[in-house]
């Protein structure tokens, strides 16, 4: 009786996943392949199977052929396995599983990657955003800067007028003053001077009368 797998044990043999076979069989059945059945409809695979399934395999990974392409030349009849594998090198099943160890891989890579580059883009936008912001805060900062410069002249300038003018206006009043007794102080001097020379009651008299107009 010819040896029969399970389709977990078939991948085995492949070397590939349960999945990839699952898959696999799928478009080869929609091609027109059969493969038996036990009464619990559960897939059984055969060693016919098994050169038919490494041709496939052997067509779509070193020649280069689509799946449904590779799906289609096995599924003719005049089509002979050995012929594939006869001329390509089947690789085993370790190999295979190394091979989809390092597809997967490589797929995992070039998704980190381009995590990475769309983080990267992200945070180039907020940098040259955050840029735009701090150019924005030093034109106020200066701008609030002149104003306040502006504003501190100003109040200066308020604070110090009226102390000033106050400060002018006292110097005059104090020089209008001194002038006032300066030219007090002369007139009483020619007057003095007057009444020491001339003499009688009549000089004393008089001088008494201009002292009188001085200080009237």
């Amino acid at each position: 009786m010819a040896e029969l797998f399970a389709t977990g044990a078939f991948a085995e043999q492949l070397g590939i996943s349960k999945a990839s076979l699952q898959h696999y069989i799928t478009i080869l059945e929609e091609h027109g392949y059969e493969v038996r059945r036990n009464s619990r409809m559960h897939r059984q695979f055969s060693n016919e199977d098994l050169m038919i399934l490494r041709a496939f395999l052997a067509l779509n990974k070193h020649r280069g052929l689509k799946l449904k392409e590779a799906a289609q030349t096995v599924t003719d009849p005049k089509f002979e396995p050995a012929q594939i594998l006869q001329h390509d090198i089947i690789p085993t099943s370790n190999q295979l599983t190394q091979f989809e160890d390092i597809s997967n891989s490589m797929e995992l890579i070039a998704t980190h990657i381009y995590g990475i580059e769309q983080k990267n883009v992200q945070l180039l936008t907020l940098i040259e955003e955050q840029r735009t912001q701090n150019e924005l805060l030093i034109e106020q900062n200066q701008t609030l800067k002149q104003q306040f410069g502006v504003m501190m002249q100003h109040i200066m300038e308020q604070a110090n007028e009226p102390n000033n003018s106050a400060q002018q206006r006292q110097l005059d009043r104090v020089e209008q003053q001194n002038s006032a007794i300066m030219n007090a102080l002369n007139k009483l001097n020619v007057a003095q001077q007057e009444h020491h020379i001339t003499t009688g009651p009549e000089s004393e008299k008089q001088g008494k009368s201009l002292f009188g107009k001085l200080f009237k």
